[in-house]
């Protein structure tokens, strides 16, 4: 894995452990930091140790937003920066590939996850907080858009109204809201939203790797399905998995009443 400046990935049993590494700037996000997570992420989809990815700051802040200076079109003039965004975008590219990866994806929140963080956490497959945790798209407050898919992934997230709500006043809400909400799966004690994540990790490394990585292709995809699409899409997806050597396997362990040893194969 190549040297890293803005992030440390590290591995702890079956889960890839990437926590964003700029403490003096909230964690916020710039064109070297995306590229060291896309890379990091890359290497572990390819590696069959690893079950899920677990995206994480520190203490103080998961992500406080873009960091407008970290990035190479911030010196464009306008219209060189828009053609820019269509052809060399790191941002979203980035939160392109966050919609491919085909491992699990969890947030860890700690702190502010706000403006172009709260949009990195929505790309994650779902997200656990601590109680210290502070969540907002917050770019109306200052004059700006969410550019990186935010207004789509709330909406998708909480639904139309309460969406327009948090988007318009760009307000912060804390944890026990954000739960409420439905964008954090559960709430921990300070300190802990990376130890519940990896309880989590452990549960899905229990799971059929192929199989998990089907179900999350089903999942996205549903946003955009009618009910018959899904169950045309669903036969496509089980057809495939009957060529698998692990379908094998859970049908003897189910079978012998014992624990099955999934390969991802």
């Amino acid at each position: 894995m190549q040297n890293q400046t803005e992030i440390s990935a590290t591995t702890e049993g079956p889960a890839g452990i990437i926590r964003l590494a700029r403490p003096q700037a909230r964690n916020a996000l710039t064109d070297t930091m995306l590229t060291e997570v896309k890379t990091a992420m890359q290497a572990w989809e390819l590696d069959d140790s690893v079950a899920a990815i677990v995206l994480t700051g520190d203490d103080k802040a998961f992500c406080a937003g873009g960091d407008v200076k970290g990035t190479a079109s911030s010196d464009m003039e306008p219209f060189d920066k828009y053609r820019y965004r269509y052809t060399h975008a790191v941002w979203h590219d980035f939160m392109r590939y966050m919609g491919n990866c085909t491992k699990p994806v969890i947030a860890a929140i700690e702190g502010y996850a706000l403006g172009g963080g709260l949009e990195l956490a929505l790309r994650c497959d779902f997200a656990v907080g601590s109680q210290t945790a502070k969540l907002g798209l917050t770019e109306a407050t200052i004059g700006l858009f969410p550019i990186l898919g935010g207004a789509w992934s709330l909406t998708h997230a909480i639904g139309e109204r309460k969406a327009r709500e948090l988007a318009y006043t760009g307000r912060r809400i804390d944890a026990d809201e954000a739960l409420s909400l439905g964008l954090l799966n559960h709430v921990t004690l300070p300190g802990g939203a990376v130890g519940k994540a990896l309880e989590i990790v452990d549960e899905i490394a229990s799971s059929a790797p192929l199989a998990v990585m089907t179900l999350k292709q089903a999942i996205t995809r549903a946003r955009s399905q009618s009910y018959e699409e899904a169950l045309n899409a669903g036969g496509d997806l089980s057809a495939l998995l009957m060529f698998s050597e692990d379908r094998q396997e859970g049908l003897r362990a189910f079978l012998e009443k014992r624990k099955p040893e999934f390969k991802g194969k």
